[in-house]
């Protein structure tokens, strides 16, 4: 994801890759013609020998690397979700402020052409007052029940909802605005294998209905599931309902070869039509298959990674930040919160 889209920008050097196993992390090095290993993150993150850090290591070590770096001067971008609770993401996203520093979060999906042609739709009214938004995003990497870091509440804080959820928080709110009201109800569908050492851990959850009522009135459903076969060969869907005064917008991505809109004005009879997505949306990327779409937007098109190394160059701000992740942090632990009291609608004003 990273190393990529660093190494084909022409303003960014990766000058060095810091692991808990070094072997692995000169591996990595090796692989990228990298010339820095190290395996202590603390004599890693050095102002001396770096301007900028990815931080792409497992949830709960976020926070303290996150401080770390900003507090030696360094510019973060920091994996999803930043933390395992809200306190930590607020005080990522304060230290950022207090240190000045030019921060991402890869909230990668709203990139995705289809993304971004619904945003467009939204902004020229095509749907007018909105209604309601489902969006479900199902995959099945969790069908099998291996122990995996992301299902151990210690470690990742939540299961699906901050590994799949926060994606779709971040969208929902890039598309609707603010959210008012969050609740959620929450499965654990398998039954996962002890760690490693065969300790026994609290097991989070693999399948999640999240609702949300905007501030504008209008409400969504939000569903992530990794325990789904969706029979693609990447086995992952994602799928997008709006509904609004004036018209209707589908987007469907098989994460195959379909990536398409469709969508229908009030009054008019169906079904929903495809809406052809603009060429300036798709740019250089290749349309044929969703993963070469992937590929390019981040490595050739220079979204997201590519905005973030041009802001440190240019001393401007980036979007998404530790703010937005603190804020999807947020809503996350009132999401955890509403399952654990059997889907209550919360209060998600700040």
């Amino acid at each position: 994801m990273y190393l990529p889209a660093l190494t084909a920008h022409p303003d960014a050097e990766v000058v060095g890759v810091c692991g808990r196993t070094a072997a692995k992390a000169q591996a990595l090095a090796t692989q990228w013609t990298i010339p820095w290993v190290s395996a202590n993150s603390d004599e890693f993150l050095d102002p001396q020998r770096l301007d900028a850090v990815v931080i792409a290591t497992s949830n709960d070590s976020h926070e303290a690397l996150t401080l770390t770096a900003l507090e030696r001067g360094l510019h973060v971008l920091c994996e999803k979700p930043i933390a395992t609770t809200a306190d930590a993401a607020k005080r990522m996203a304060a230290a950022a402020v207090q240190n000045g520093a030019i921060t991402l979060v890869p909230f990668t999906y709203r990139y995705m052409p289809t993304n971004q042609y619904v945003k467009r739709l939204i902004d020229e009214e095509f749907v007018g007052r909105p209604f309601h938004l489902n969006m479900r995003y199902f995959t099945g990497f969790a069908r099998e029940g291996e122990y995996s870091w992301r299902f151990d509440t210690e470690i990742a804080g939540s299961g699906v909802l901050g590994d799949l959820g926060s994606h779709w928080l971040h969208v929902a709110r890039w598309l609707l605005g603010e959210v008012a009201e969050i609740g959620c109800i929450t499965s654990r569908f398998i039954d996962r294998e002890p760690r490693p050492d065969g300790s026994s851990y609290d097991r989070s959850e693999d399948s999640a209905l999240i609702t949300v009522r905007f501030e504008n009135g209008a409400y969504g459903t939000l569903q992530v599931s990794a325990v789904c076969w969706e029979g693609t060969d990447f086995n992952q869907t994602h799928h997008l309902d709006l509904h609004g005064s004036d018209g209707t917008v589908y987007a469907y991505n098989d994460w195959s070869t379909v990536q398409e809109v469709r969508g229908l004005r009030a009054n008019d009879p169906g079904p929903a039509a495809v809406m052809p997505i603009p060429d300036e949306i798709w740019g250089s990327a290749r349309r044929d298959r969703v993963h070469d779409t992937y590929r390019d937007v981040f490595r050739g098109g220079g979204a997201m990674i590519g905005e973030w190394v041009d802001a440190i160059r240019d001393g401007v701000a980036c979007t998404p930040d530790l703010a937005e992740g603190a804020r999807v942090q947020f809503l996350l632990d009132l999401a955890l919160q509403s399952a654990a009291s059997d889907g209550r609608l919360l209060n998600a004003r700040a």
